[in-house]
């Protein structure tokens, strides 16, 4: 009888464990998915020949908000040192990479947003979100190799 509910201790345990990682998993993945709209919006205001620029400077702030939580999700699942296969070690591994990317692109939108002026660099702030966007979109699908 002790044997067996130790046993099952051990399975609860072990199940909240892979549950908490699909978890992390899946909102890794909804950053993702809020960063590439986000990224997308901003890229469709600068289509216009005068974008709205507080609309720009709206949509990045949610964009930046949306970054820190992607920051945020993956700092707790590094915390959780999950145990990952060989296969999905190398998809965490390329997961962080493009993390870092999409990381470092913002990074310079918001650098370029903050010192000059839309519209006069609306074609660079436009090639920054359309690489957000798809960096967000490719982070998307590696995260989604992991929960295998």
């Amino acid at each position: 009888m002790k044997t067996t509910l130790n046993t099952l201790a051990v399975l609860a345990f072990a199940a909240t464990a892979a549950m908490a990682d699909t978890n992390t998993y899946q909102s890794i993945i909804g950053d993702a998915a809020k960063i590439q709209r986000d990224a997308e919006a901003i890229s469709g205001h600068l289509k216009a020949k005068a974008p709205d620029a507080d609309a720009v400077k709206t949509k990045s702030t949610d964009l930046n908000k949306d970054i820190q939580s992607l920051r945020a999700d993956l700092t707790a699942f590094e915390a959780t040192n999950p145990s990952l296969t060989v296969e999905q070690k190398k998809h965490w591994e390329l997961v962080k990479t493009k993390a870092e990317l999409l990381l470092i692109f913002s990074d310079a939108k918001s650098r370029l947003l903050d010192s000059s002026d839309v519209q006069q660099n609306r074609s660079k702030l436009r090639a920054f979100s359309d690489g957000i966007a798809k960096r967000a979109q490719m982070l998307q699908q590696t995260a989604k190799k992991l929960d295998r």
